[in-house]
């Protein structure tokens, strides 16, 4: 598979894919107009406008369309430091805010 990934910013017109395997984390942000994105694995999909952003995830799939008129997107990598924080918070949001891990063990 061919990575379409390689450029930091993209401009889509309505209906216009982007789709390609990503190497590393990058993130996705919409500058202009709405987008439509699609994971390889994932059951749900995901519309973003602009301001918005959204993780790539490295050796997936990824197919990224246009919403009619035209959108701006950028993409830039993530650092690991950058990633293990963010795995941080989603952990701590699924324990929610009471959880201590020496008291919630029955």
């Amino acid at each position: 598979m061919q990575t379409l990934f390689k450029q930091q910013s993209h401009t889509l017109s309505g209906g216009k894919v982007l789709s390609g395997v990503t190497e590393q984390h990058l993130i996705l942000k919409v500058v202009s107009g709405r987008v439509w994105v699609t994971f390889e694995g994932q059951p749900e999909d995901h519309w973003l406008h602009a301001g918005r952003s959204l993780t790539l995830l490295p050796g997936r799939m990824v197919v990224v369309e246009a919403d009619p008129g035209h959108s701006r997107i950028t993409l830039t990598g993530q650092s690991q430091r950058g990633a293990t924080s963010l795995l941080r918070v989603m952990l701590a949001r699924l324990r929610g805010p009471g959880f201590h891990p020496a008291t919630s063990v029955s």
